[in-house]
């Protein structure tokens, strides 16, 4: 560790706080979307685009900590694509990152709709409770509210207990037999290139750590931040496999109306009321209790596509208007579109293609920026605090190239299932970055 002076910044977020931030801006993803993936290749099956995708994730993970560490004042991801390629490929970048968290807006609200549908009984309010919620957030978006990282620490170890509560309750009934056995889906190529979406959605936003790193302690920052987003990682991937390991074994499949939980945008309280049935108190605990961590993830992911598209949007000229009420505005009317329309998985595997962009562009950040001489990056006030060279090159280029691969085999994947989608984003990237933003 190199440090030649003292940063000024005073703000102190610790292990813990961003332990909370990481896990509870992904923790909605166990909520909802990996029985999409269990459709396609079946519950056994589906641990290996699991394991892919959390192989991915472990080596995008390290190579946040080590770009936090070198370019500590990076406004966020697009910084580094920046440092690497230019100013044209941060645009880029920008409305990755926009693709990932507008549509993970619709996706997580239909979800929530559906929570509390079933805990009402009436799932056709799904809908229209997914609208309510997506309103109200607008709203306060209106006037850049955000969670607070006390309140999320809370919600987040709320769901995590939620998730708990569902392990605890399921495990009594597990049978390996039913894991191993039940009849749903297999695994090719096909199937896993389907599949692999709802396997990252898992994991997906768990870099959202790094529009924090401003706030993080300056004492001891590297290992402070290495921890965070670590102990974050882990735990995602330790919560995903118990509850996939869990529901599947607990899950009796000879039953037919076992397999609508393969259609459901709320999988967790209707396996949880396959095994012990719907009028279990236990039943009716979770799902109230996992309103919490869906509401919150709402929130923040709603936030920050406000927050993303807002400097996207060009100057306005209406007096009394923001660009802030536009966006927010904006997104209400895609979020409410989406959740009329569009069907959930095909939410998830936008958010997912906006994401993985990004994951590809950053983790090659890192490959360039290694490369680059200390000499040209002298001039960066960054660069006085941590280089590259402090951390092993072997590690980093091998976790950058696992990133880097998975993540353009993830891309090729979109572009095959979606490529009408796919070509309607590249064209609207290259209006944005050579046109608008040119003028």
């Amino acid at each position: 560790m190199k440090i030649t002076e003292k940063p000024a910044i005073s703000n102190k977020i610790g292990v813990f706080a961003i332990w909370a931030i990481g896990v509870g801006m992904v923790i909605s993803g166990e909520s909802f979307g990996w029985n999409l993936g269990w459709a396609i290749t079946g519950p056994l099956w589906f641990f290996v685009p699991v394991a892919v995708a959390a192989l991915m994730y472990f080596g995008l993970v390290q190579n946040l900590i080590e770009l936090a560490c070198v370019y500590p004042n990076a406004n966020g991801p697009h910084s580094y694509v920046e440092k690497a390629f230019g100013q044209k490929w941060g645009y880029f970048v920008g409305l990755a990152i926009l693709f990932e968290f507008l549509f993970a807006t619709p996706a997580i609200a239909s979800s929530l709709g559906e929570y509390l549908g079933f805990l009402l009984d009436d799932l056709t309010m799904s809908p229209w409770i997914a609208t309510l919620f997506i309103l109200f957030f607008s709203i306060i978006n209106l006037f850049e509210m955000h969670v607070g990282v006390r309140l999320l620490v809370i919600l987040t170890l709320l769901a995590i207990a939620e998730l708990f509560l569902y392990q605890g309750s399921v495990v009594g009934s597990f049978q390996i037999e039913n894991l191993m056995n039940s009849g749903v889906g297999s695994l090719d190529v096909e199937r896993f290139v389907q599949a692999i979406p709802y396997a990252i959605w898992l994991f997906l936003a768990i870099e959202g750590i790094s529009l924090m790193t401003k706030s993080i302690d300056r004492k001891g920052f590297r290992k402070t931040i290495t921890k965070g987003y670590n102990l974050a990682f882990f735990t995602l991937l330790t919560l995903a496999l118990l509850v996939l390991f869990l529901a599947a074994g607990g899950i009796d499949w000879t039953l037919p109306e076992s397999l609508d939980i393969l259609n459901e945008n709320h999988p967790m309280p209707a396996s949880m009321a396959l095994i012990l049935g719907k009028e279990n108190f236990l039943v009716q605990l979770f799902t109230f209790i996992g309103l919490f961590g869906l509401i919150a993830s709402l929130q923040g992911i709603a936030f920050a596509a406000t927050t993303q598209l807002e400097p996207l949007l060009p100057d306005l000229k209406i007096k009394g208007v923001s660009k802030r009420a536009v966006a927010s505005a904006l997104v209400f009317i895609i979020s409410l579109v989406a959740i009329w329309s569009s069907q959930t998985g095909f939410l998830i595997e936008l958010s997912v293609f906006g994401a993985v962009c990004m994951y590809l562009a950053v983790s090659a950040s890192l490959l360039v920026l290694r490369k680059k001489k200390a000499s040209v990056l002298s001039s960066l006030p960054e660069f006085d605090w941590y280089r590259h060279s402090d951390f092993n090159p072997i590690f980093s280029t091998v976790s950058a190239m696992t990133a880097v691969i998975i993540s353009l085999i993830c891309v090729l994947a979109f572009a095959y299932l979606q490529f009408t989608a796919f070509v309607i984003f590249i064209a609207c990237s290259l209006v944005y970055v050579f046109l608008i933003r040119k003028n």
